[in-house]
């Protein structure tokens, strides 16, 4: 009976294991990092705090509630007596011993500038905030891509560095029985020790990087990184052309947030200038007391209306001031369209330039794949030395590292032009 438990129990862990496979794609990691990368969190909670603060700035135009209620205990009362003409006298109370009073006032603000301004301008940032949000996402989403191809690199390196491992370790194996032999000298086989021994140091170095990058994508994504990470087979297409482009950027959110803070900053001016303008307010008042005085009633209200008029110097300054930074808002706005034409021309240059350079390191991988291969031929024929085979061995490796690099880079070259031109990063 416990063996059936137990295999059962293993059947169970493995099927769950196989339901939930390690994550592995690119959209794994994407998705991942839009629920918990803590940058993007940061920014969906000033988002929500713009909103508060939007919802905080219109209900200061509602009326306010203002309830006071005390208690005081005076050492000398005060009653007054007055006659009536033959009747009862009435006694007033103009201080109790036990003074009991409760107010209740409800002000209504019906002409305030610098209200309205506060109003109007959380609305204005809680859309820059929404859109700050969405330029906080793309820039997640670059973050993590990147660090993927990394991996994706950086593994390709690993096996490319094992590979070189393992041929260098062959021909060690070689060396040393041909020295037993007395085909060799003991030099070769030295030659071989030290190649085993550097191809061990390039291993241990892409083994931590592999690690280091695993690590970092964990990080920013939130997800374990699976076993596999793999490079996009490009077809080496080309871009549209970068006129078409760059007229991409308009509807960019991190553009769009410059756009609303300039829209906030000249708001600001606008109202300054009616700052002069007097407050106007109107208050309603309801009083509860047993020191009644000569009115001789518990309860007494009255309502009014009240002007204040502010005029002072910073009052006067203040629409050069809110002017000035209007103007560098506006000035924000047009460094941020140039900052994104210019990332688009960047990365459409750099797409370019490393479409040639994946062809080219395409043929070289195959030119020193060849010339190990006849190196091998030729040394086995004792018509090239050992150095020429060695040699030979590192310009494969070297070839491999340059096309990784290359691939990496275009990778990486064509998700940031999506980004950078407001396009899914993923194509549908």
């Amino acid at each position: 009976m416990t063996r059936l438990l137990l295999s059962a129990a293993l059947v169970v862990a493995l099927t769950s294991s196989a339901q939930t496979p390690a994550p592995s794609s690119l959209k794994d990691f994407l998705d991942s990092a839009d629920q918990q990368n803590l940058e993007r969190r940061i920014s969906a909670e000033q988002r929500l705090g713009a909103a508060a603060q939007l919802t905080q700035a219109w209900t200061a135009l509602l009326p306010a509630l203002t309830a006071q209620a005390s208690w005081t205990h005076n050492q000398y009362p005060a009653v007054v007596t007055l006659p009536t003409g033959g009747g009862t006298p009435t006694q007033l109370t103009i201080t109790p011993a036990d003074q009991l009073d409760a107010i209740l006032r409800v002000d209504l603000p019906l002409v305030d500038v610098s209200r309205w301004s506060r109003t109007w301008t959380a609305s204005i940032n809680l859309e820059a905030a929404e859109q700050r949000e969405l330029a906080m996402r793309e820039q997640v989403k670059r973050q993590v891509v990147g660090t993927y191809y990394s991996l994706a690199a950086a593994r390709a390196l690993l096996q490319s560095a094992q590979k070189s491992m393992t041929v260098a370790q062959a021909q060690l194996e070689l060396q040393t029985v041909r020295v037993r032999s007395g085909v060799v000298t003991e030099l070769d086989q030295m030659r071989a020790k030290a190649e085993v021994e550097r191809t061990r140091q390039i291993v241990a170095d892409t083994t931590s990087m592999v690690a280091t990058t695993r690590r970092s994508l964990r990080t920013i994504s939130g997800l374990e990184a699976g076993e596999i990470a793999e490079l996009p087979n490009d077809d080496l297409h080309s871009e549209a052309p970068l006129e078409d482009l760059e007229s991409k950027i308009t509807g960019l959110p991190a553009i769009r947030a410059a756009e609303k803070d300039a829209e906030v900053a000249q708001s600001n001016a606008s109202l300054s200038r009616l700052l002069l303008v007097p407050n106007l307010g109107a208050q309603f008042t309801e009083r509860f007391t047993n020191a009644t005085g000569f009115i001789g009633k518990v309860e007494s209200y009255n309502f009014g209306v009240n002007l204040t008029w502010r005029l002072d110097g910073p009052t006067l300054v203040s629409p050069r001031v809110a002017e000035a930074l209007g103007n560098i808002a506006a000035l924000a706005t047009e460094r941020a369209r140039l900052a994104a034409r210019d990332q688009v021309h960047s990365d459409w240059q750099r797409i370019q330039a490393t479409l040639i350079k994946v062809q080219a390191t395409g043929v070289q991988v195959t030119a020193a794949e060849r010339a190990a291969s006849l190196a091998r031929e030729r040394y086995e024929a004792g018509v090239a030395t050992q150095i020429d085979v060695i040699t030979s061995e590192r310009d494969v490796f070297q070839a491999e590292i340059s096309q990784i690099q290359a691939r990496t880079e275009l990778a990486s070259a064509r998700t940031s032009l999506r980004i950078s031109t407001g396009l899914p990063v993923i194509p549908d």
